[in-house]
């Protein structure tokens, strides 16, 4: 971001009030797309202040969404249209956090009625909880879910007499798609819950985490992975290799956090700020994974090289062969060191979660 003569250009003359006004959600004949209006908010810690914008969507019938945002406060484009690859309609919900440039974006409310019923529909979710016995199927489940076009949005494990996983789905004609995955499901493995019901299992005075803090490594799902459905088939390779996973919550990392928890990395990866910019894009998927022995070297062979070029010619079966887009989008992270197992495992699930 900033306020170089390359980002101006990208809304239209204002109006004779001198102040921009974002259109209702149209199709934007030149362009092709779809536009949805919002506005966000961003904390400038150089300024020590949070900035208000205007930020405008468009969904073109192909390739990735484009964003544009305008400074309501000085009349004066901020960031030019332009493409966000990795970024999706069903991500700006209200509350939610988009990254954009690497700057985190709150998304503090819709501009018009139309992006509101737009994204409500997108946002139409299914809440549930699955039954003990069904947490040795959980990836297949979840493959099920993300087979049928829809996205979790939510999702911690708890201890409720066994395991069970807590969850909401969210999507198009979610009601609909939820309704025939149902019906090919064995009956009772899972429970319809509302939605404030489940926020009890995601209330930690009710539910202390699941998570053991020994003899642990730490798998996280990167936030491409998570929007590209492979959450499941993480899961399943995980609980198909022999080993317990123990503690299972979805966050979404602010990007300090992210540096923090990458920092060992800093100045040895040439790729770093792109690791850090891929990690707190969006919600991740994090999971205490434990074994009797050598839990560090299972899971990293779960997963495969951390190089997706050398992962995918030797070890084609792992998941950052079949997951990784680039190294630093690979897919999964997992712990790399014996002795970092327990601390990276405490950073999420205490010192991050624990609050």
């Amino acid at each position: 971001f900033g306020s170089s003569p390359q980002l101006a250009g990208c809304f239209p003359a204002l109006g004779p009030s001198g102040k921009h006004t974002l259109c209702e959600p149209t199709f934007d004949a030149m362009a092709d797309a779809t536009a949805y209006g919002f506005t966000v908010e961003w904390y400038d810690k150089q300024a020590e202040m949070i900035r208000e914008y205007s930020l405008t969507v468009y969904e073109p019938p192909k390739g990735p969404l484009e964003v544009a945002m305008f400074d309501p406060k000085t009349h004066r484009s901020f960031l030019k249209r332009m493409e966000i690859p990795g970024l999706a309609v069903q991500d700006f919900r209200i509350g939610g956090i988009v990254t954009v440039h690497a700057r985190q974006l709150k998304v503090t409310k819709y501009s018009d009625a139309r992006t509101k019923a737009a994204l409500e529909a997108h946002h139409e979710g299914v809440c549930l909880v699955t039954v003990p016995s069904m947490f040795t199927q959980l990836g297949h489940f979840l493959e099920r879910v993300e087979g049928s076009g829809l996205r979790i949005s939510r999702l911690r494990l708890v201890n409720d007499n066994g395991p069970v996983v807590a969850l909401q789905l969210v999507g198009n004609e979610s009601e609909t798609r939820w309704n025939t995955l149902a019906a090919s499901l064995p009956p009772d493995c899972v429970q319809r819950v509302s939605s404030g019901d489940l926020a009890h299992y995601f209330n930690r005075g009710n539910f202390p985490t699941t998570a053991a803090f020994d003899n642990c490594s730490l798998c996280i799902v990167r936030p491409h992975a998570v929007r590209d459905g492979g959450a499941g088939m993480v899961i399943r390779a995980v609980m198909d290799a022999g080993l317990e996973l123990s503690a299972m919550e979805m966050l979404h990392f602010q990007r300090a956090q992210c540096a923090e928890f990458h920092d060992v990395y800093k100045g040895v990866l040439p790729y770093y700020n792109d690791l850090v910019d891929g990690m707190c894009s969006g919600p991740c998927i994090a999971m205490e994974v434990r074994a009797s022995s050598n839990v560090i070297e299972k899971l990293r062979e779960v997963c495969g090289p951390h190089d997706v070029d050398m992962a995918r010619h030797l070890r084609g079966h792992t998941l950052r062969a079949r997951l990784g887009k680039d190294n630093a989008n690979n897919g999964v992270h997992a712990t790399d060191l014996e002795e970092d197992g327990e601390r990276e495992v405490s950073y999420i699930f205490d010192t991050l979660l624990g609050k």
